[in-house]
């Protein structure tokens, strides 16, 4: 949590209903979570290529 409110500007959510304010917080843990699958997807297919015999 602490990751996603420095780098994600949740201690800067205003508003009036906490409907609003959870939508928000879901969309950023979707958002970070999508990119932290992908990034480590890539990371690990470039880790298993083998090298091109030269």
């Amino acid at each position: 949590n602490a990751y996603l409110k420095e780098f994600f500007q949740l201690n800067n959510v205003r508003y009036r209903t906490g409907k609003r304010a959870k939508v928000h917080f879901d969309l950023v843990t979707l958002v970070y979570n999508a990119a932290k699958l992908a990034t480590d997807r890539i990371r690990n297919a470039l880790e298993n290529k083998k090298p091109v015999a030269a």
